[in-house]
């Protein structure tokens, strides 16, 4: 597979995860600095290093 094969599963699974959540106050900060962006990469490269190594 390539990186993108990995970014769109991995987004999708952030896109279920980040549904609106209580107390507020602590999950609108969480949903905000996820929405920043830049914290793709790693995330990506974990899946690909877990298939390359049949995990």
């Amino acid at each position: 597979m390539n990186i993108e094969i990995y970014k769109a599963l991995f987004l999708e699974h952030l896109a279920k995860q980040m549904q609106p959540k209580e107390p507020k106050n602590l999950y609108e900060p969480i949903t905000y600095i996820l929405n920043l962006g830049g914290k793709r990469l790693r995330p990506v490269l974990t899946l690909m290093s877990c298939d390359l190594f049949g995990g």
